[in-house]
């Protein structure tokens, strides 16, 4: 059986997510919180993670803290199952959360041009509470509930991963870019989630000029057009009197068609959603 080593004391999101993932890809495997001897640094089936100042991934130790070029214990980690890059793709925090534990809050801050208040008041309880039960611990074996609340916390991180990067490559080969007046919209049929990985299409076509998306609804059979990075250029209440509108949220920025009325006819409402260049939409 595999063992998996993290430092002792005060646990934090680098250690406990290096092992969550190495939980999901291991199969099975003893995790012991405490400092490694030098014959656990040289076993490969011992896998050290943030601790032993050692950044092996032959002999699979993961550390950081004795080089400050090296990410954090997890990116490590993720890079050595190769899942570093899509990660980066697909979720939003993955960069700053190496530069909070390896920098620290004040120069992430500074990083990020924002008060180190903001990050402090962005923080979950729900991660201080997790964090300190794993910090209670010295040892988890596949016999306790925590165990298997880190391994499924790793294998939903993996499975997000791979959904979103495979419903970004459906997006690019499917979803249409059509005009609305002056701006553009994106199309698309897909009615599983159809908002995954929709941020991450976005980001992919850099386009300001694009401002809404078209999509079926989750709730109900119509379309949801829906307004994207707040641009007020696009009011939907400005339509929410036309008969074929279900609904339109009191500021505007979502609307919903009773049913999924001919591609012409939505992207004519989604147009008369749209205010003239110049105009400014008050909220």
């Amino acid at each position: 059986m595999y063992k998996i080593i993290a430092h002792p004391g005060t646990a934090h999101k680098d250690d406990f997510m290096a092992v969550s993932i190495l939980l999901a890809t291991l199969g099975s495997a003893e995790i012991h919180r405490c400092e490694p001897n030098p014959e656990d640094l040289a076993d490969p089936e011992t896998y050290v993670v943030d601790v032993g100042m050692v950044y092996d991934p032959q002999n699979h130790n993961f550390d950081h803290h004795h080089d400050q070029t090296l990410p954090c214990a997890f990116h490590l980690v993720m890079q050595h199952l190769g899942y570093h890059d899509a990660a980066k793709v697909v979720f939003g925090w993955y960069a700053h959360m190496s530069m909070m534990d390896v920098r620290g809050p004040y120069k992430t801050a500074e990083k990020l041009g924002v008060d180190t208040s903001i990050l402090f008041a962005a923080s979950s309880p729900i991660d201080g509470y997790i964090l300190s039960c794993f910090s209670k611990l010295s040892r988890l074996t596949e016999q306790d509930a925590f165990y298997a609340l880190m391994k499924e916390f790793g294998e939903d991180l993996i499975a997000m991963i791979d959904l979103k990067m495979q419903r970004l490559a459906q997006l690019k080969n499917e979803t249409q870019i059509l005009p609305v007046k002056h701006l553009k919209a994106l199309f698309s049929h897909i009615e599983d989630n159809p908002k995954l990985s929709m941020e991450l299409y976005l980001r992919f076509l850099n386009d300001e000029s694009i401002v809404m998306s078209i999509t079926p609804s989750i709730r109900g059979t119509g379309w949801e057009l829906l307004r994207l990075k707040d641009n007020l250029m696009v009011d939907f209440r400005s339509i929410a009197a036309n008969p074929e509108i279900r609904f339109v949220h009191v500021n505007g920025f979502v609307a919903k068609t009773r049913s999924l009325i001919p591609l012409e006819e939505v992207v004519e409402l989604a147009s008369q959603a749209i205010g003239d260049p110049g105009m400014i939409v008050h909220q």
